[in-house]
């Protein structure tokens, strides 16, 4: 019986399309901002070893690091509401 209930509630699940969409959201900004975090760190490297014209390479690392900033933010935001779409379901099947 318990597991009938668990394959139920893995398909309302996938079958909510606002959990999709979040998924889907959450699953892009993991890829963007490791990304960005990789791209951050070539450019670090560059900026230390001298290589390139430092002050442009500042400029993009400020941009890089305040796009990861927000890209993180949004990102909690995210899994904060997966987090009590998924607790007010809970809620209304056990009450």
């Amino acid at each position: 019986m318990k597991k009938v209930n668990k394959l139920i509630l893995l398909a309302d699940d996938y079958l909510n399309a606002d959990n999709r969409k979040r998924k889907e959201k959450i699953k892009c900004l993991k890829h963007v901002l490791e990304k960005l975090r990789k791209r951050e760190a070539k450019l670090e490297l560059k900026y230390n070893e001298g290589r390139g014209n430092k002050e442009k390479i500042s400029k993009e690392l400020a941009l890089i690091h305040a796009h990861r900033k927000k890209g993180i933010e949004l990102l909690k935001a995210h899994k904060q509401a997966q987090k009590m779409a998924k607790k007010i379901k809970n809620e209304q099947k056990n009450g």
